[in-house]
């Protein structure tokens, strides 16, 4: 049936019976989550409660609800009753045998299990007795996304689960406004959730905002403190939601967002860990936020837009953004716009070179976009994007959508395909409140490019224009990464070939690397980082012959990396690289990871210092996690490995391969307990040994941890609260401080904060908001340090294509944390704001030709707010004090133009800062026209006077003194 029309679905506990096929709620007594937000990683701890309110025991319950697509489930514990059942990963058949056993003895028993969706787990609880209540609680580790309209992180609790548009039968569950879930108000404990976050001594929090909730945000102090504790700490802030009043409300009704902005978050970092049980194990995570500038590409870029019944509150929005993306395509590129819902359509044929022409088709069809084409069939829209590619271009698709389908794995499987040849590439925005992160994330893992979100009311201008940054940046695909160990040469890194790594025939040599084929040119390598750049799912069973078929062995790399190869880099989204160690290797101490690739045979790299964090599994969690989610895409090092006969992966049937990946990634499941497709978290109720046995083997834990404790000092729940450890020291309890840091230190934040990162990403158009100075009061935002000057407009002097790489040392911010810290900030009821970029930017970009230049104008000077006649006398007088005397003719022709546009750059630079993110390409394109047109003037007396004075003239529309209080259109002069 189709669903597209069909309203978001939400978890409630249910169960059925012999006589009554509908599903009986349980009433829900609570609803509390509790996150760590450390740098880029967060650590959640989600609780439900419900009561079986009923007089007779029920046997099985069933619950489903959303986690973010990726996410590390680490613990799940349930109560039932008095019974405390602890858990642990198995095999799925073996954790459902052990489930169905203990239900059938009238055991109390719980299973987790991950549904056909990465996004989607199922809980099923066993023998609830009457009266009685059952508490679950999760406890889930994920890397954060880089949120490209703030540039902050973006940490997301999910509620809804949305429909999937398709022919599978839809879950019981619906609408929560219809479902009228039984409320009991004795022992009602209501809903709450609360953001922690804790970032290290050098990187102050700016920002702390939620665009899907009102919430109440405590800068300076997490919710640890005690209320009148009046310390300031600007490194921790607090965030809570809670159900106001007398309300009995326990459930969200729509996804949780918050967006948190800080310093130094874009700063490269490399952790090394150790796992606390597993000998000699050792895990890398390498975690950056690329900021560089190459020469951009030239490709074919096709938007698809989703054009579905459900975008319909959405149309506007998308409209606006379109506009501004269509006006940002560079000259030459080719480009197309293919609108789908249960049919599709494309504006051409074939993709149309951009030119004023094209454009002007195109922006008169945006203005006709609207939401009649009925569900979501976006596979066929992708396939036929596909088939029409133009034959000399490499191509580039980003796909804009709120939909969700069910079928997810047949475009996966088609996106796949078609991106392994690395010359098509695929993006993704998820829009909306029940938008699937399950499939717009795997479009981008599966098409090497990356995904953005966006709700209702958010701003979205900035993060499409970042996509579209991103899909012109040039296809570089043979990035490696190498392991620098203590003792050895500058010059020499001991890697293995990823081939080498299936095959076990090594380099000499025992390092940890994986690396793709590449060309390494012998010239001087060019530093990576710019400063200056600115129902229950269908079990898994094993038949018999399943079980008695040999598989083939395959020899397993002694070092796992994940992402197997890395993915492309795109400028200002995050990038994160795990590397589950050799244990071979654990008598050496690793000091850095380089990160190299080529661009047209020059060599690019980049050097991050490794830092010690200590004891932990939570970068082991998020390592294994993310090796079994390209496992169980039959990708990840199965791609490359061979059996013992030499016979590649590859070249055995798809049921063998499927097979393989299923035991690979139980045995990754089994050794870390993470859960996945092919494992799952069994707990049942324990016999009095058991429980014995857990203390003894406990106990003895705790021995072994104190008999080191002048290395690392080990705190109590209750310390930790009032003491910062480590996101990655603690995971289970949630609780900690430094992401980085302060892994053996006491007090606030952990220790001292080490130097994060050596070098960055950067171009020197594009500063960080942290380097503009702090952002003003208002809202969630941090205030901003005393007596910050102005740093200048984000784009500075440089040419749209020139290619510069430079590396620095992270040097700590002088002075920044200290002041932010002398400012006392009460806690803050935060309001949901949809922040828009000023109309006036809209106008703008509209009056922009398709060249990227803008026609001297009355219009012009309106929608800058400023007399065009006192404008002119500006230009005239720099003109006189660079020559001496004005030609009568000046302005005219090219001239004029020129004059035009270089204000419009200079209006956009100083007074639309704030926007930079929209119009940064639309200024790109701008200054490569005044390139180009200076060099056609040539020599002449004009053209030698614009070049001198083309950046004075910018900055007039940086005071404009010459701006009219009551401009009105009615005093508009005479055309020039």
């Amino acid at each position: 049936m189709d669903t597209f029309d069909r309203p978001p679905m939400y978890g409630g506990c249910f169960y059925t019976t012999a006589r009554q096929s509908q599903p009986i709620y349980l009433p829900q007594l609570s609803l509390k989550a509790h996150a760590i937000v450390q740098s880029s990683a967060a650590c959640t701890t989600l609780s439900h409660t419900f009561v079986n309110s009923s007089d007779k025991l029920i046997k099985e319950a069933s619950y489903k609800f959303p986690l973010y697509d990726g996410v590390s489930v680490v613990e799940f514990d349930c109560k039932i009753g008095t019974r405390i059942l602890h858990s642990s990963v198995k095999a799925k058949s073996e954790a459902n045998a052990v489930f169905e056993t203990a239900v059938a003895k009238k055991k109390s028993a719980a299973i987790m299990d991950h549904t056909s969706q990465n996004d989607v787990f199922l809980i099923r609880l066993g023998n609830i007795p009457a009266h009685e209540q059952a508490a679950i609680n999760i406890t889930f580790v994920e890397e954060l996304k880089q949120d490209a309209q703030t540039d902050g992180v973006r940490y997301t609790l999910p509620c809804a689960i949305a429909p999937r548009y398709g022919t599978q039968e839809i879950p019981s569950s619906t609408d929560i406004s219809s479902l009228n879930l039984p409320v009991i108000k004795e022992g009602n404990q209501g809903m709450s959730v609360t953001v922690d976050v804790a970032m290290d001594e050098s990187s102050a929090i700016r920002e702390v905002e939620s665009p899907s909730h009102q919430i109440k945000v405590s800068l300076g102090r997490d919710s640890s403190l005690l209320e009148d504790d009046a310390t300031f700490n600007p490194c921790k802030a607090s965030a809570s939601l809670k159900n106001r009043g007398d309300s009995d409300e326990v459930f969200l009704e729509r996804d949780f967002v918050l967006l948190i902005k800080a310093d130094s978050l874009d700063a490269p970092c490399a952790l090394l860990e150790t796992h606390p049980s597993i000998p000699n194990q050792r895990a890398i995570m390498a975690t950056l936020v690329p900021k560089f500038s190459i020469v951009t590409a030239s490709p074919e870029v096709v938007f698809v837009i989703d054009r579905s019944g459900s975008m319909t509150e959405n149309i506007s929005t998308l409209q606006s953004a379109l506009r501004v993306l269509l006006k940002s395509i560079p000259v030459g590129v080719s480009f197309n716009i293919c609108s789908f819902g249960s049919t599709y359509s494309f504006l051409w044929p074939t993709s149309k070179i951009y030119n004023a022409s094209s454009l002007k088709q195109a922006m008169d069809f945006v203005d006709t976009v609207d939401a009649s084409f009925g569900g979501t069939e976006m596979e066929q829209a992708v396939v036929a994007t596909v088939a029409k590619r133009l034959d000399n271009k490499v191509l580039e698709v980003l796909i804009l959508t709120d939909g969700e389908i069910y079928n997810q794995q047949s475009l996966f499987d088609f996106i796949r395909g078609k991106a392994a040849n690395n010359d098509a590439r695929f993006f993704s925005l998820a829009i909306g409140e029940a938008a699937s992160h399950s499939l717009t994330e795997g479009i981008a893992r599966a098409g090497k490019g990356f995904c953005q979100s966006v709700l209702q009311h958010e701003e979205l201008n900035r993060k499409l224009v970042r996509m579209l940054k991103g899909a012109l940046t040039p296809h570089i695909h043979d990035y490696k990464l190498e392991v620098k160990y203590d003792g050895e040469s500058q010059d020499v890194f001991e890697h293995v070939d990823a081939t080498d790594l299936a095959s076990e025939t090594e380099d000499a040599g025992d390092g940890d690397s994986i690396m793709e084929e590449s060309t390494v040119s012998p010239s001087q390598p060019i530093s990576l980082f710019d400063k200056e750049f600115n129902d229950h799912d269908m079990e898994t069973h094993l038949d018999e012959a399943k079980e008695t078929e040999i598989l083939p062995n395959l020899t397993q790399p002694k070092a796992i990396q994940a992402p197997y190869h890395i993915p492309p880099l795109y400028p200002m989204i995050r990038t994160t690289v795990y590397l589950l160690m050799d244990p071979q290797t654990s008598g050496k101490t690793p000091t850095s990871i380089v990160l190299s690739a080529t661009f047209k045979q020059r060599p690019l790299s980049l050097r991050i210092p490794i830092q010690d964090i200590g004891l932990s599994k939570t970068i082991h969690q998020l390592a294994s996690r993310k090796a079994i989610i390209e496992l169980e895409e039959q990708s990840g090092w199965l791609s490359d490995a061979k059996d013992e006969q030499g016979a590649s992966f590859k070249n055995l049937d798809l049921k063998t391969q499927q097979r393989l990946a299923e035991r690979e990634c139980q045995t990754l499941g089994i050794k870390f307990q993470i859960t996945g497709k092919y494992c799952s978290f069994v707990a049942v109720e324990e016999s009095s040994s058991a429980k014995s046995k857990r203390k003894r083997s406990k106990m003895h834990a705790v021995e072994i941890e104190s008999s080191d404790s002048s290395e690392l000092h080990t705190q109590t729940v209750q310390q930790s609260q009032h003491k910062t450890g480590g996101l990655y020291r603690a995971p289970f309890k949630c609780r900690g401080g430094g992401v980085r840091g302060g892994v053996r230190g006491g007090g606030r934040g952990g220790g001292p904060a080490p130097q994060l990162g050596c070098a960055r990403f950067m171009d020197t158009r594009c500063e960080s908001v942290a380097d503009r100075g702090a952002p003003p009061m208002g809202s969630a935002a941090c205030a901003q340090t005393a007596g910050s000057e102005s740093r200048g407009p984000p784009l500075a002097r440089q040419s749209h294509s020139q290619m510069q790489f430079q590396l620095f040392q992270n040097a700590a911010m002088p002075g920044g944390s200290q002041n932010v810290g002398q400012i006392t900030l009460p806690s803050l009821e935060v309001p949901m704001n949809a922040t828009s970029d000023p109309e006036e930017l809209q106008e703008l970009v509209k009056e922009q030709t398709y060249e990227g230049s803008w026609l001297m104008s009355n219009r012009l000077f309106e929608l800058m707010k400023c007399d065009r006649k006192e404008v002119i006398k500006e230009v005239a007088e720099l003109y006189a004090r660079s020559f001496g005397e004005v030609p009568d003719s000046f302005p005219c022709g090219d001239q004029n133009t020129i004059v035009a546009t270089l204000l419009v750059m200079g209006y956009l630079e100083w007074n639309l800062q704030q926007s930079e993110g929209s119009w940064l390409l639309v200024h790109a394109k701008a200054e490569e026209w005044v390139e180009v047109k200076l060099e056609d003037i040539g020599f002449t007396t004009p053209g030698r006077v614009l070049q001198d004075i083309r950046f004075q003239i910018r900055d007039l529309m940086r005071t404009r003194p010459f701006l009219h209080q009551q401009f009105t259109s009615t005093e508009l002069l005479d055309e020039y």
